[in-house]
């Protein structure tokens, strides 16, 4: 009976994706091996090493739909070794042809290849829907760019800016991400084949071309040097899935607080003919996908801990760390892949409120344009002076309940260095939001 969310029969695909977790189901974890073992065989044929006989009844064999998995299932009781009961099957279904059958190689070279492969498989959904992300992102930015709001630091009404340039930002990051993604490949999607203990010794003076042959014929390029002990690759996955997913995480988050009933500018939608409201409060519409975001990420970046713990090996074989690596990359990869798949839905059914953004940009009215004032009052009266005046004269507006305004209009000493228009576009602090736009415009520019 299912026991982990992942492969619950109801609450079905809460926390992962049908597309990522059947990578890491057991029967395609088999077939990537048996897919090494085939590239294997076929290789070593072609090389002459082994008669073209067996390696072509070994490719035609090495398919789990060609196995007997019951005899597998039951050999996995009597044998702590991960492979060698598949490789068992494998044999038996072979034959005569049997005895090729993982020729030259070792348990962790099929194994890491194999994981390889589903990293790879893993990383196609990944790009894709972080490219995806980034579209939703560049409409969203191009649609809002001059879109006033207030900005806000320690969680504090701040200065004006736009909802586009902080999408600009969101969208900078995830394409800082995908060339992460893209520079990955070319030093992860490399298959191990070098033996016992990395010599290659089994395989002799053709254990080079082997390898290669091998792993051209998945897909997959040969290292150099064996990587039985060298996890500085799965650690660099881990650490890039975790830090998109932290990004993943940071803009379901802003969607969240923005979300509050007191705040509403921005909003998750309602899920289509579901509900997502409270069991006994039918008013309310919450944020359900964004928060399994932060519950999801809240998990990948352990993970992430757990696959850096594992590059610390012992000698050229340790499985204790090999194996904290074997479990936790499985989950990361499906985690990281139910992150983004839940932020395109977030994004891409976003519910902007224009008037929402205007009306909290006003909820202090002139007092969010203390900046500017200060910046253009310090040009006659000098920064601190300004700094000081203005100060004071905020206070006395919290305090009494008054317009800054009435007060700046009211001080002998700033009133005669404001002109008209600058009072009347006090009431206006649209107008004030920097180089907001350029900025977004600049970012958009940069990533197409």
């Amino acid at each position: 009976m299912p026991s982990h969310p992942f492969d619950y029969k109801f609450q079905t695909d809460v926390f992962s994706t049908p597309e990522c977790t059947a990578i890491f189901a057991e029967k395609c974890r088999f077939q990537y091996w048996l897919d090494f073992e085939a590239a294997l065989a076929e290789s070593q044929a072609e090389l002459g090493l082994i008669p073209l006989e067996a390696a072509q009844i070994i490719k035609s064999k090495a398919n789990v739909k060609q196995l007997d998995l019951a005899i597998t299932k039951d050999e996995y009781t009597r044998n702590r070794n991960s492979l060698v009961p598949l490789l068992k099957g494998l044999r038996q279904a072979c034959g005569s042809a049997g005895e090729y059958v993982h020729y030259g190689a070792t348990t962790q070279d099929t194994i890491d290849t194999g994981q390889v492969l589903a990293i790879r498989d893993s990383l196609d959904i990944v790009q894709r829907d972080a490219g995806k992300i980034k579209e939703l992102l560049l409409a969203l930015a191009q649609k809002y760019r001059s879109q006033a709001m207030i900005g806000r630091s320690h969680s504090q009404q701040a200065t004006p800016i736009t909802f586009g340039l902080k999408v600009a930002v969101w969208l900078s990051e995830i394409n800082r991400h995908l060339a992460r993604l893209k520079s990955l490949r070319g030093r992860i999607l490399l298959g191990q084949l070098s033996g016992t203990v990395g010599t290659m010794s089994a395989l002799g003076v053709h254990g080079r071309e082997v390898a290669h042959l091998t792993m051209s014929k998945l897909g997959l390029a040969a290292s150099t040097a064996p990587w039985h002990t060298s996890r500085d690759n799965m650690a660099e996955v881990g650490s890039c899935f975790a830090i998109l997913s932290a990004t993943a995480a940071k803009i379901a988050n802003e969607v969240f607080q923005l979300g509050k009933s007191e705040i509403l500018e921005l909003r998750e939608s309602a899920p289509a003919g579901k509900v997502s409201g409270s069991s006994t409060m039918p008013h309310k519409r919450n944020p359900v996908i964004c928060e399994r975001i932060a519950a999801i990420n809240s998990h990948i970046r352990p993970l992430a801990g757990v696959l850096m713990e594992a590059m610390i090996h012992e000698n050229e074989r340790d499985p204790r760390a090999l194996w904290s690596e074997w479990l936790a990359m499985p989950q990361i990869c499906i985690y990281t892949t139910a992150v983004l798949n839940y932020l395109l839905e977030v994004i891409e059914n976003l519910e902007v409120s224009p008037p929402q953004m205007l009306k909290n940009l006003n909820l202090y009215k002139n007092l969010i344009l203390s900046e500017w004032l200060m910046f253009k009052l310090g040009k006659v009266m000098g920064k601190l002076n300004a700094q000081e005046k203005l100060g004071f004269l905020i206070k006395q507006a919290h305090d009494s309940g008054q317009s800054l305004k009435v007060l700046l209009a009211a001080d002998e000493e700033i009133s005669q260095h404001l002109s008209p228009k600058d009072f009347e576009d006090l009431d206006h602090p649209e107008k004030f939001t920097g180089l907001a736009v350029q900025i977004v415009d600049d970012v958009i520019n940069e990533v197409t």
